[in-house]
Formats: C-alpha cells, structure tokens, sequence
C-alpha cells in the first residue's frame, strides 16, 4: 500500500507531492477527520422521559444472539488462528530488521 498525501480542490483530490504511479492507478481516498456517524448522533437521543420509554421499548424487543457451543469452539479457533497469524507476521517483520 502507498500513501498519498494531498487535500481536496474544486471536488478533486490535489496530491501534496508528484507521484510516480501510473494514469489509471485506481486508488481509494479516506478523508482525515472526517467521520460519519454510528448509530444515533448526539443531538438526536432521546431526552424526555417518553423518549427514553420508547428507545427502551425498542430495545426490549431485540432477540439476544446465541450460538452453539459448536458455533463458539468454530469462532474461538478461528481466533486462535488470526492471533498466529498475527504473531508469526510481528515476528518475521522483527527479524528482518535485524538481518
């Protein structure tokens, strides 16, 4: 992955340096600091006692999630296997900066 820097000019992304990638190079820009919202933004939870009984309500009638126990052992060991994964990519990248 590259990182380019650059800011937004007339609805275009100006990059702040010369790039030396390819016309076509398809690229994905995040935006720094600009986040959109999860769930309900701050000025719209509810703030009256009636509000908050109905977000209550609503919330009462979500089904919990349950899984098997075979379903549990699958996604622990899976887990366990990103966690390898993890370690043993910390630990090639820690050897090659001493070779």
């Amino acid at each position: 992955m590259v990182v380019l820097k650059g800011s937004i000019q007339n609805g275009q992304v100006k990059l702040a340096k010369p790039t030396d990638l390819p016309d076509g190079t398809e690229v994905t820009v995040l935006a720094n600091g600009v986040m959109g919202t999860l769930g309900i933004p701050d000025d719209q939870w509810p703030s009256t006692p009636e509000e908050i009984s109905r977000l209550v309500a609503r919330m009462d009638r979500i089904e919990p999630f349950e899984m098997t126990p075979a379903e549990e052992a699958e996604i622990e060991a899976w887990r366990d296997q990103v966690k390898q994964y993890g370690i043993a990519k910390q630990q090639s990248t820690l050897q090659g900066l001493f070779e």
